[in-house]
This record gives C-alpha cells, sequence and structure tokens, in this order.
C-alpha cells in the first residue's frame, strides 16, 4: 500500500475510534413532567357533578321543596351565603330564620362530606365549589348577600 492512499483511511479510522471513545462519556437524561390539571378538571368534574345531583332542587331562579324558605329567608336579607357554602344569619334574622340556617347548614355539610369522600378531596373544596357555583346563580338585583373568596360581603 502505498503512503498516500493509506491517509484517508487512517484519517477515518482515528475518526471513528475518537466517535466511539467520546460517545462513552456522553449521557442523555430525560425528564417527564406529570402535569396535574387534568386530573383537577376529572375530579372538578366529578365534583361539579356530584354537587347537582346532591343539590337538585336547590336553584336560586326555580327553588323547590325547602329551598323556597331559604331563598325568601335571603331575599329579605335575613341571612347571606358565606364563602364555604354555608348560611350565615344577618341582621333582622328571627329565631326561625336562625334554625332554618342551623338545619339547612348541617344537612349540606353531611353532604359536602359525602361528596369530599367518594371524590377524594377536602370537604372545604367540595364547599367552595358549591359556593362558586351558588354565587354565580345568585339573580342579578337581588339584593342577596353573599361572600366572595376574600371573605368580604356583597351583594347582587
Amino acid at each position: 500500500m502505498k503512503k498516500a492512499e493509506s491517509l484517508p483511511a487512517l484519517a477515518l479510522g482515528a475518526t471513528l475510534l475518537a466517535a466511539f471513545a467520546l460517545g462513552g462519556c456522553f449521557t442523555v437524561k430525560t425528564e417527564s413532567e406529570i402535569k396535574p390539571i387534568h386530573i383537577t378538571m376529572d375530579v372538578n368534574l366529578k365534583v361539579d357533578k356530584e354537587l347537582d345531583k346532591a343539590f337538585a332542587g336547590e336553584s336560586m331562579r326555580k327553588p323547590q321543596g325547602q329551598f323556597v324558605e331559604i331563598k325568601d329567608m335571603m331575599e329579605r336579607k335575613a341571612a347571606g351565603m358565606n364563602n364555604l357554602a354555608m348560611l350565615e344569619p344577618r341582621d333582622g334574622a328571627s329565631d326561625d330564620d336562625r334554625i332554618l340556617i342551623a338545619e339547612t347548614n348541617e344537612r349540606n355539610m353531611r353532604r359536602f362530606r359525602e361528596i369530599a369522600k367518594s371524590s377524594g378531596v377536602s370537604v372545604e373544596a367540595v364547599q367552595r365549589r358549591q359556593a362558586r357555583k351558588r354565587r354565580d346563580n345568585i339573580p342579578a338585583g337581588s339584593g342577596i348577600w353573599y361572600q366572595d373568596e376574600s371573605g368580604a360581603w356583597l351583594q347582587k
């Protein structure tokens, strides 16, 4: 073999040897990130569905059953809804109003606990979802008292 012909072969061999030698020094690290938003959305949808089922008939627009009395009490401004979806007596609440508020809150807390347990979320998370749903359904101009997320009392 001539010296000139072996130079390209030698260069190719040296390049391959260097590539194999350096190839062992490189590491590739891949990381995957689990995005909880899908899980949160699925849980929220489940909670919303269970809240709708548990509180069917308790719409501010079309109240049914005992909720007719509760809506009337709220429209008289004897009660407001706090940011945990619980009723609170306001100025002018009668003793009967206070009894109805206590009974309603006790019944609602049982529902919230059941939904929280079946959904795997906290009771407070269920309450806040219900409070948000209720606030959104209070008719504008009704004067009904509600507490926003920050704790401030407002009227719609």
